[in-house]
């Protein structure tokens, strides 16, 4: 009898290792930054701080640093600030943003910079004009030898005399802006000249202290310059220039802090653009 056939082992092949698919990272939606200043930006409204809205994605916690520039319309930095948080997504410049009086002309440009782990998606930017400076025509009211550029925002709170002998105040905020004239003796400025002049300018029922006197130049012209007390509720520190301008006449330019410590810093600038022509 032939022999039995013998049968091969039958091989089990491996199994084949499937490698398992690499988990994605779910995107984290960006940061949603938009810019919260109002526009006209004018130079005399009370001057708002940046601020800027920063929305987080939902369920998200971030911390970011703000910060904005300010360009003028050459390019220059005009200004810089660091915004802090104020609650609800608000970001806001600790310091307003304040433009000089007569700002340069042209486009104004706003970037804001954010430094966080996420993206920033929004406005980044934003251009602006200054809006024009309105003034108080005063081409009737002081002699015709003077200019002041006041803006209309500065309220009028005492008007007296004419273009002849006179004088005006005016209020803004916290400070004041006074001009008084008449015509002086034909002489140069002397100092008790000048002395009689400031105290006419004086409440006589309650006049401010003077602290000490100057002798200096306004614009090429003999000036004394005055430091004031001014006392009360609506008291502080002024500065009272007497100049004397063409045919002798006698001015008194004041600029004084109103309830304060300070003179404002707009009552300073427009107190420069007092001028006396030839």
């Amino acid at each position: 009898m032939p022999p039995a056939s013998t049968l091969a082992p039958t091989i089990t092949p491996s199994p084949t290792l499937t490698p398992s698919p690499t988990p994605t990272a779910t995107p984290i939606p960006p940061l949603a930054l938009t810019i919260r200043w109002p526009r006209p930006v004018m130079p005399l409204l009370p001057p708002q701080p940046i601020a800027v809205e920063l929305v987080p994605p939902p369920g998200v916690d971030v911390e970011a640093m703000v910060s904005a520039g300010v360009q003028a319309p050459d390019g220059t930095i005009y200004e810089r600030f660091i915004l802090e948080p104020q609650g609800e997504n608000l970001y806001v410049a600790v310091e307003p943003l304040q433009l000089p009086l007569d700002p340069p002309a042209g486009e104004w440009h706003l970037v804001i910079a954010v430094n966080s782990p996420l993206n920033v998606v929004g406005d980044w930017e934003l251009f602006f004009h200054p809006a024009p400076l309105r003034l108080h025509d005063l081409t009737e009211v002081l002699p015709a030898a003077a200019t002041l550029r006041v803006p209309q925002d500065f309220v009028e709170v005492a008007a007296q005399g004419d273009a002849w002998a006179g004088g005006r105040v005016w209020h803004y905020e916290a400070g004041e802006l006074a001009l008084w004239w008449a015509p002086g003796p034909t002489e140069p400025l002397l100092f008790n000249n000048a002395l009689v002049m400031l105290e006419a300018t004086h409440d006589p029922e309650a006049p401010p202290q003077v602290l000490d006197a100057v002798e200096t130049e306004w614009q090429g012209r003999t000036a004394f310059l005055f430091h004031e007390k001014w006392h009360g509720s609506e008291g502080g520190p002024a500065e009272a220039w007497v100049v004397q301008g063409e045919n002798y006449w006698l001015y008194v330019l004041r600029v004084r802090a109103v309830g304060g410590e300070e003179i404002p810093s707009l009552i300073r600038q427009v107190e420069e653009t007092f001028t006396l022509s030839e």
